[in-house]
């Protein structure tokens, strides 16, 4: 893969956002309780990653000044 690091790290974000949204969108739809309360916690899961991620941009943004 190329690029440098921030590049990748801000191209995961983007899927972490995007999983995050499915896995919402998937457990509003969802009709059976364990299959709505798995999306929910993935989407929960997605949603550390997402600030995992953008902290790491935010620290390596200041390190930049």
């Amino acid at each position: 893969m190329d690029g440098n690091p921030m590049d990748v790290i801000r191209m995961a974000l983007d899927r972490e956002k995007t999983a995050y949204r499915n896995y919402t969108e998937y457990s509003r739809l969802a009709t059976e309780p364990e299959i709505r309360d798995l999306f929910l916690y993935l989407a929960e899961e997605e949603k550390k990653h997402v600030k995992l991620l953008s902290d790491e941009i935010e620290k390596e943004t200041h390190q930049e000044m």
